[in-house]
């Protein structure tokens, strides 16, 4: 592999792990979701195409990788423990005293499709175009699913309490 493509991947860790984080909505499935991945890439570093950008690349092979992970999943079952799964709900109200645990816990909720858009759109700073390559899906419901989990953000926060007159999710440190 190059030093350049290596160093490259390397630099993208933090990004990759965001993304992983976004998806599986767990710390160590992250990890292993990015390792997993990250093996992958290796093995086909000969199938990225020099001169394509590295990071849309790498983010395919991590949604890939996820979406062969829920299917090996869904073929043998999941046992979830009590403690994950009282961590996976969220309260009906309140949203623990700060916004990033409420944003937290309010990703958590979106359906998995609205949670990879918003990540990469929102968070990556992907525009639609761009991210509906990176999941394999339509520019359109790229724009579609980020419109609706914003939507669902946005009824949360106003379920919360807070004020919310433009119907966007801007909540600030105050």
């Amino acid at each position: 592999m190059e030093p350049a493509i290596r160093a490259e991947m390397t630099e993208l860790l933090p990004r990759i792990l965001r993304f992983a984080r976004s998806l599986t909505r767990d710390a160590t499935a992250a990890e292993d979701l990015v390792q997993t991945s990250y093996i992958k890439a290796v093995e086909r570093i000969d199938q990225y195409e020099c001169g394509t950008r590295l990071d849309s690349w790498m983010f395919r092979i991590v949604q890939t990788s996820w979406i062969d992970e829920k299917r090996r999943e869904q073929r043998r079952g999941v046992v979830i423990s009590f403690e994950d799964a009282r961590e996976i709900t969220m309260p009906s109200h309140g949203h623990g005293g700060t916004d990033r645990m409420f944003l937290q816990k309010a990703l958590g909720n979106l359906p998995e499709e609205q949670r990879a858009a918003l990540t990469l759109v929102l968070f990556e700073g992907y525009t639609y175009r761009e991210a509906s390559g990176i999941l394999d899906i339509p520019h359109g419901t790229v724009m579609s699913r980020v419109a609706r989990a914003r939507t669902y953000l946005a009824r949360l926060h106003d379920e919360d309490g807070t004020e919310n007159d433009d119907e966007d999710i801007q909540r600030g440190s105050s």
